[in-house]
């Protein structure tokens, strides 16, 4: 027979949030952070991060917090104790989606548009309604157009030609 291994009541648990101040430094600024701003700034930090993963015993409530942004994806048995654990992840793509380059194509002249019309329409004016596709549509050897991908969206272009320094 195995013995059930005593856990802490969850009350008495901390999370651990990195280098963010608490108010136990004196300082305020994390009280109003929510544990989706925490998530989002690990993705910030950590580029190369895809998952968090918690793992609790199953008994053990999330609460109100946690339960924002992980989600339950299973269960596992213990091989030392009598007892299974919840396998709770948290996903990237839910707080701080990773950004696509790749190169421009006609079709994304729709979802371009709007970004260069919401500062200046001089543009449209002196070139004419369909300049930024056909700045795409003219892409060679020397003048290349990218676009930022979220999604299935396109967000932002970028435009080089032989005098641009990168």
């Amino acid at each position: 027979m195995t013995r059930r291994r005593s856990w802490p009541m969850p009350s008495s648990w901390t999370i651990p949030t990195g280098m963010l101040p608490s108010r136990m430094t004196g300082c305020h600024c994390s009280r109003n952070l929510t544990m989706k701003s925490r998530a989002q700034t690990v993705f910030k930090a950590v580029p190369e991060l895809y998952f968090i993963f918690l793992i609790v015993p199953t008994y053990v409530s999330l609460g109100s917090t946690l339960i924002t942004v992980f989600d339950q994806v299973g269960n596992i048995p213990c091989l030392t104790y009598d007892e299974d654990f919840a396998v709770h992840i948290c996903h990237r793509h839910d707080h701080y989606p990773q950004l696509h380059i790749r190169k421009a194509r006609v079709e994304d002249h729709d979802d371009l548009m709007p970004i260069f019309m919401h500062y200046d329409n001089t543009l449209r004016e002196i070139y004419g309604e369909y300049f930024l596709a056909e700045l795409i549509e003219a892409q060679d050897e020397e003048n290349h157009a990218v676009v930022c991908e979220v999604g299935d969206s396109s967000r932002g272009p970028c435009l080089s030609t032989p005098g641009t320094d990168m």
